[in-house]
């Protein structure tokens, strides 16, 4: 019998060990070295076509250690990658985080084909379609990813690219190539915007994902997706679409009969199976390194720890560890006002600080940017946060459903300092600001603010366009975690001017 295994990651954001780093000897059931011991088992029995749909090197402390002191070296994913002998790479919107030339190296160093053809960089696509043959039979492989990136990335990194919408691109693609094959493979770095199962939006249309419209091209036999970091296994519209989560806790894997053209697709748990020492061993001395330098200890907060016990609470009742990112940022840009967001997972500090501490609670590289924003928009983007709260059955406050499925995404919810106002949870989305103050004083539709936001934000992610819309005042090209770093070495000891200035009620 002619079958074939796709084996599919997606979204391994930098785990290669099976750690979270928030101790030396922490142990998680994650990473690739615990799918490195998947692909050789089945490498055994079967013939295996092995895919990377991107996002790939961005999210552990061993990945920006390699990219702030390794620079140099080859990236340790690519290196991972290589050793495991993927067949063909995807790229994703967070590959694009460090900057052009660390996304070119990256490439470059990949043996394995890229098959990203909906964007260009230099003028040049980086990918293309790939056609292979396996047992007499010839299987397409495509390969697009969100054209939203410009939306978040910070410009300077994503300078003479520009990014075609993914699902005309992937149209175009398999109608040039599904009559010459037998199969089409498409790879999909986003996600579905509708309910599988009824069809109804499960987000604002914006484009950023598209792969439930995607699944009614005509000639897709295998549709793999990420970047929503669900596990899914669905058919829509004759065509089978997988996604599994993210840091590499699982895998797809899609049995094809290249004869019937059944396909059968599970999603397999990474816990399952030990981490392959051998796939580690070259990258031990970089991790011990790493683990070094996340104890190394940035500053001390005087009489403060600001540990999060409950991501919920510190959102409904502004944790005080808001404020002192907040605080961070006035101080770096000279604003009047700040926002931030807590990320998923956030840990927090201990009084003592250290590397890992700051690692593990700002989690990407973003950059400070300088908003002048009216008193109407600043209305606006509190009006649009405070979508984040509803009222249970019971009545009492907790967060939308929406920010949490299809995709967890309680880092849209934003809390800004340097001004007081009010949320009325039980009022009507729009009209949830009852009241808001600077200085005492009410802030009007035509006053003018300067704020801090990330670059994330500047740029509209999550759809915050009444802040993509005002003017840039300035940017400051500095990851926030060496910010934060540099104020607490300035500032050692760290005072924190907590204000308790945002009020939920029902």
């Amino acid at each position: 019998m002619k079958n074939i295994k796709i084996i599919a990651t997606t979204d391994i954001h930098g785990n290669i060990f099976p750690t979270n780093y928030t101790s030396t000897d922490n142990v998680e059931p994650i990473g690739l070295s615990r799918i490195a011991t998947a692909i050789a088992l089945y490498r055994k029995s079967n013939d295996v076509l092995l895919l990377d749909n991107g996002d790939s090197f961005q999210g552990t402390p061993l990945l920006t250690y390699a990219h702030k002191f390794k620079g140099e070296q080859m990236n340790p994913i690519a290196q991972a990658f290589n050793s495991l002998k993927y067949d063909y790479i995807n790229l994703g919107n967070h590959d694009f985080n460090y900057g052009k030339e660390s996304l070119v190296k990256f490439i470059k160093e990949n043996k394995a084909p890229l098959l990203t053809s909906n964007i260009t960089i230099d003028g040049k696509a980086p990918g293309q379609t790939q056609i292979i043959e396996k047992h007499g039979k010839k299987i397409a492989l495509i390969g697009v990813l969100t054209q939203y990136i410009p939306n978040w990335e910070r410009p300077s990194h994503i300078e003479d690219m520009t990014f075609n919408n993914a699902y005309e691109s992937l149209k175009e693609e398999v109608n040039r190539v599904r009559d010459s094959v037998d199969f089409v493979i498409a790879m999909y770095h986003g996600g579905l915007e509708r309910d599988p199962k009824t069809g109804e939006p499960t987000e604002r249309l914006t484009g950023e994902n598209q792969g439930y419209e995607m699944s009614a091209i005509e000639g897709i036999d295998l549709l793999i997706t990420g970047h929503q970091h669900r596990s899914l296994i669905e058919t829509l519209n004759g065509t089978l679409i997988t996604q599994t989560t993210l840091k590499g806790e699982e895998f797809a894997v899609i049995d094809l009969n290249l004869e019937t053209g059944e396909m059968h697709a599970q999603i397999v748990q990474s816990k399952d199976f030990q981490a392959d020492p051998a796939l580690l061993e070259p990258f031990q001395e970089m991790n011990n390194e790493t683990q070094a330098w996340l104890d190394e200890v940035v500053g001390v907060l005087d009489g403060y720890e600001l540990k999060i016990e409950d991501e919920f609470d510190a959102r409904l009742n502004k944790h005080p560890l808001i404020s002192l990112v907040n605080q961070v940022q006035m101080d770096r840009s000279g604003a009047q006002l700040a926002s931030t967001a807590m990320f998923n997972g956030t840990v927090g500090f201990n009084q003592n600080i250290t590397m890992r501490d700051l690692v593990n609670t700002y989690l990407y590289p973003n950059t400070i940017v300088v908003k002048e924003m009216s008193g109407k928009a600043l209305k606006e983007m509190a009006e649009f946060s405070a979508n984040y709260f509803a009222l249970t059955d019971n009545g009492d406050i907790y967060y939308s459903p929406e920010f949490d499925y299809p995709k967890p995404q309680h880092y849209n919810y934003d809390m800004i300092d340097g001004v007081d106002y009010t949320i009325k949870v039980s009022n009507p989305r729009g009209s949830r600001i009852i009241k808001m103050t600077y200085q005492g004083k009410d802030v009007k539709d035509d006053d003018s603010f300067t704020m801090s936001v990330n670059n994330y934000r500047a740029m509209g992610g999550g759809n915050f366009t009444m802040v993509k819309d005002a003017p840039v005042v300035k940017e400051i090209q500095e990851d926030m975690v060496e910010t934060i770093m540099e104020y607490f070495i300035k500032n050692n000891p760290v005072k924190l001017n907590h204000q308790d200035n945002i009020t939920v009620i029902k």
